[in-house]
């Protein structure tokens, strides 16, 4: 912590040093000028702020409307307030001001803006499923994986954090649940065009919109078959400007890590495990009462590998520098930021160097968006980061294996005369591991850039322009560190034993890899005009990528796209969006296809009879049609061509008498010349209602949608000799309902905000090769994508007598009481047959995903101290917890414990122990999966914000106090002491599962 104090006092006196010089050089004289705000009926206008262009001075009405301020004559002053268009006025005199502002429609004022691709619309004239969130509501946590901060928030949008290691706290993401048994995950578009933002900073975001169905996705073609993300990286505001600091600092604390044995235990459930084997036992007596006394720690160890070197929690900081502003011709956003994740594992640092995981990351964002004349304006999006990913030499996996998995009486990490321990079957001594295993550091350099220029064509027609977009990514990393290597001994041998080779510290072999370049060109027209009560925007943009890199052939696409929007009287809209898209991994009489899509929308409360009703304030219908495709099947590349290897290191074919291999080729694999994309064809209904003069505002989707195309294996023939090739003749139906809410009220002095959303989704394989000779209940025909095939448990064998009165087992080798027991589903007749094999298998509808998935939250605002909170869960998804239990005998944990004996046959939790032969507690099977439901407090934050009367002393406009916290409670049905949503933390070689605790501090100036 004492590196994150330093940090913080040094940005601090730097900033509040910047703050006092700038104070003295605008200490001019100032004008005063009153003014009036009010509407259109001349009602007060209270609480709409007035800001002084490129000044600091912001200030608000009072429930009068009127207000005070100080400027310079010729200085532009900004009034907004929410529900009403914003408006600009240059102060020229010390009349009074008398200032009107127009009424906003619903969802069309200056906030209602959502990015669709290429394009901005107002939210009144979305008629396809879309949902937008603004960065602006997430709380400050510090996290490495940005994904993470939007778990829950945005209606079907599902978040599975896959991993917890520093700077590897991965997660998948998916639209609407899974509509396909092949790859399902989501596309993610930066500023357009495709790029990670897992490890952008939380303050380079604007927003992010997540497009749902075919009129939303058509515009990709090829592209968005799953779902797109499109994130909006932050600009500068022709009205204000600011300069913002971010300070947080935080510790990870291990969470949900499966409790190793002691000695005692393992030895005695090893005996156990050697007895069910009908083998003699390996500790005897003497040895369990020095395990159990730890008399003798060289002969008879008694280690705790977790607790001596994890540590319990590690620290986690973050520094944000940022600054936005500009004027009617330059806008600006400006960012520095850098992350610094701590790693668990004690005992790493030595005396040249510290092999302690972690992860550090500095990033940058410099958006301009320049009016170069009254018709052309350039934007230019620039980006960058460095991340350094930190490990110990023999990695961060392999380190935690040999923790979890290494018996605890296996060796003393040291000798009696200060060697590591170590024996022939366990040579990784962790305490070596981290000491004399050297590090390595990975580097990973990114750099995204991408100008935008658009230039108005009103000599041709009023409402034409030019766009050109093109976008120029580069990544590259660079791998190095230190080696060296350790002696290990075991003394309790005859004679000692030296493993391993002991080598002196010197330099990991460096590299540079994965290199790659990515363009992206679009080009073409956007029209945006209005006439009388119709407004028309179109927009058609060829585009052409190329994602190359040193070590492959280059990935190519290309395509058109257009998309029409029509509104009238700002209650009717209709909207089309096609595109003609290609990519090179289809044969070329297959290479491109059309993607249209239709929508419309009505707002019912524009017409006159409802316009007078008190309760229902806004009321819009929408629902669209259309398809769109994905290119992402899998499989090899060039999946229509049959490629053929030269064998020229020996082997071939022999001719004639003679006895040579004479060199040859070989089909290695079958192509499909027919093989193409998969097509996603959906329907789409929604409804958006304001209730209680727009207090409360309620959203409703329903869908249906057929994935058609899904790559399944080919029937043919065995005759070929050739491995079986894929056709697209898989098919999906999927359905869902998806609801939102958003409750915003003034209670007293109290501001309180309440808010959530659902889905309900299900899904049907309809299509899918390999079903022919198998019984009906083992098809997936008719089951959820990605079921899964499992024997059906009947408890546990309590005695040799209930073995021999059962259907025979021995398809799985030795059977002995306290080995599960198997229902008789079927035979190869499709009935009962006595025998338990592949036949009694069933198809269950059970995977790792959920089929629910909900978020909520609120936020409370009292004065200067705000509160909020945010809830995450799931429904439907389940785990195996087979090799959490029962993993092997060098993995038993606290959980085997709970194993059956003779003595505890009536209340065992799981099968007997055993070293070999465990295939039949093994297989899969309905005994091991367990609920993986879930509802978790995702995030909590309070703040406090000091007076305005404080922050005008400084020139400042804000500065917030604020603690917080992730991933604190959770809520689950499991009977395991796992995380429901990453299970195989803390065990096997995954890094524990965490919780965060932050405070931190935020300035703006």
């Amino acid at each position: 912590m004492r590196k994150f104090y330093e940090h913080t006092i040094m940005v601090l006196s730097f900033v509040l040093l910047h703050a006092s010089i700038f104070a003295q050089e605008t200490a001019i004289p100032l004008k005063q000028f009153t003014g009036f705000v009010t509407d259109k009926s001349k009602k007060p206008v209270e609480n709409a702020s007035i800001a002084v262009q490129e000044k600091n001075t912001v200030l608000f009405t009072d429930k009068t409307g009127k207000f005070t301020i100080k400027a310079e004559s010729k200085d532009i002053i900004i009034i907004k307030k929410t529900g009403f268009h914003t408006k600009q006025l240059e102060l020229s005199s010390f009349a009074d001001l008398n200032i009107e502002l127009d009424v906003a429609l619903i969802d069309a004022g200056e906030d209602d803006d959502i990015e669709i691709p290429f394009g901005v619309r107002k939210k009144r004239e979305i008629t396809s499923s879309i949902s937008s969130y603004n960065t602006a509501n997430l709380p400050q946590i510090p996290m490495a994986n940005l994904i993470n901060s939007f778990s829950g928030r945005i209606p079907g949008l599902y978040i599975q954090q896959t991993d917890n290691r520093p700077g590897n706290d991965n997660a998948n993401i998916f639209v609407r649940g899974r509509s396909s048994y092949g790859s399902s995950a989501a596309r993610i578009l930066v500023d357009g065009v495709q790029r990670d933002f897992q490890d952008m900073d939380l303050n380079e975001i604007e927003s992010v919109t997540v497009l749902k169905d075919a009129a939303a996705l058509a515009w990709y073609g090829l592209r968005a078959g799953h779902g797109v993300v499109l994130v909006t990286t932050r600009k500068g505001s022709a009205t204000r400007s600011s300069i913002s600091l971010d300070i947080q600092g935080g510790v990870q604390q291990v969470e949900k890590i499966i409790k190793p044995l002691s000695s005692y235990q393992f030895a005695s459930l090893y005996n156990e495990a050697r007895l069910n084997d009908n083998a003699t036992p390996v500790y005897d007596n003497v040895a369990l009462a020095a395990y159990q006394t730890g008399s003798n720690q060289y002969k008879y160890p008694t280690n705790n590998f977790v607790g001596d070197f994890l540590n319990k929690t590690s620290s986690v900081q973050r520094y944000v520098l940022s600054a936005d502003g500009g004027n009617s011709t330059l806008r600006y956003f400006v960012l520095l930021s850098y992350f610094d994740q701590g790693g668990l594992f004690k005992g790493a640092k030595s005396n040249d160097f510290n092999s302690n995981t972690g992860f550090t990351r500095f990033n940058f964002r410099g958006n301009i968006d320049f009016n170069v004349n009254k018709n052309l304006t350039i934007t230019l999006n620039s980006g960058g980061r460095s991340e350094n990913r930190l490990n110990p030499g023999d990695n961060a996996n392999p380190f935690l294996s040999a923790l979890y998995n290494t018996p605890p009486n296996a060796f003393p990490i040291r000798n009696e005369n200060g060697t590591y321990g170590g024996t022939t079957d366990f040579r990784n001594n962790p305490l070596g591991m981290l000491k004399d295993r050297g590090y390595n550091t990975v580097v990973d350099r990114v750099l995204l850039a991408s100008l935008n220029a658009k230039q108005k064509l009103d000599f041709l027609t009023k409402g034409l322009s030019a766009i050109v977009y093109y976008s120029h990514d580069v990544s590259g990393t660079y791998s190095a560190g230190l080696n060296r290597d350790y002696e290990i001994y075991d003394f309790n041998t005859s004679p000692t034993q030296l493993f391993r080779t002991k080598t002196p510290l010197g330099y990991r072999s460096a590299a540079f890899t994965n290199n790659n370049r990515r363009n992206e060109f679009w080009t073409g027209f956007d029209y945006d005009r209005t006439f009388g009560n119709h407004s028309l925007k179109a927009t058609v943009l060829g585009q052409r990528y190329v994602d190359a890199s040193p070590e492959r052939l280059d990935f190519r696409g290309q395509g058109v796209s257009g998309r029409v929007d029509y509104g009238y009287k700002d209650k009717y809209y209709v909207g089309l969006v096609t595109s003609y898209s290609g990519s090179e991994n289809f044969p070329p009489h297959k290479r491109y296809g059309f993607f249209p899509a239709v929508s419309a929308g009505w707002v019912v409360t524009e017409e006159d009879f409802l316009k007078t009703s008190n309760l229902l304030t806004y009321l819009k219908l929408r629902a669209s049609a259309g398809k769109a495709g994905s290119s992402n099947i899998g499989g090899n590349r060039f999946p229509f061509e049959s490629f053929y290897a030269r064998n020229t290191g020996g082997g071939g074919y022999t001719f004639g008498t003679g006895f040579s291999a004479t060199p040859s080729a070989n089909e290695s694999s079958l192509g499909n010349p027919e093989i193409t994309w998969e097509t996603f064809e959906t329907v789409n209904a929604g409804i958006e209602i304001r209730l209680f003069r727009n207090s409360l505002s309620l959203t409703g989707d329903v869908y249906k949608s057929s994935r058609t195309g899904i790559l399944t294996d080919a029937v043919i023939p065995n005759i070929l000799g050739q491995a079986l090739g894929t056709v697209n003749e898989g098919q999906v139906d999927s359905r869902g309902i998806e609801l939102g809410m958003d409750y915003t009220k003034k209670v007293g002095r109290f501001d309180v905000s309440v808010n959530g959303n659902i889905l309900f989704s299900d899904d049907k394989v309809i299509a899918q090769n390999g079903q022919n000779g198998i019984p009906d209940y083992q098809k997936t025909i008719g089951n959820i994508a990605g079921s899964s095939l499992l024997f059906v448990s009947d408890g546990l064998f309590k005695d040799q007598a209930e073995i021999t009165a059962s259907p025979s087992q021995s398809f799985f080798g030795r059977i002995i009481p306290g080995d599960i027991k198997y229902k008789d589903i079927g035979g190869i007749t499709g009935k009962p047959d006595g025998i338990i094999d592949n036949f009694d298998r069933i198809r269950v509808n059970k995977r790792d995903l959920p089929n629910i998935y909900y978020g909520f939250g609120t936020a409370v605002n009292f004065k200067i101290f705000d509160f909020s909170t945010y809830w995450q869960g799931v429904k439907g998804k389940t785990i195996d917890i087979q090799g959490l239990v029962n993993s092997g005998p060098f993995s038993f944990n606290e959980e085997t414990l709970k194993r059956w004996t003779p003595a505890t046959a009536e209340t065992a939790k799981y099968p007997r122990v055993g070293l070999t032969d465990r295939g039949n507690n093994t297989a899969g099977s309905d005994f091991w999966r367990r609920s993986g439901d879930y509802l978790r407090l995702k995030y909590i934050e309070a703040g406090v914000s000091l007076p305005q009367k404080v922050l005008s002393r400084f020139h400042m406009k804000k500065m917030r106090f604020y603690i917080g916290g992730s991933n604190l409670l959770t809520f689950t049905k499991l009977d395991i002491d796992v995380d429901p949503e990453i299970p195989s933390a803390g065990s096997g070689d995954a890094y524990p599962y965490l919780k965060t605790y932050s405070f931190g501090l935020r300035a703006t100036f």
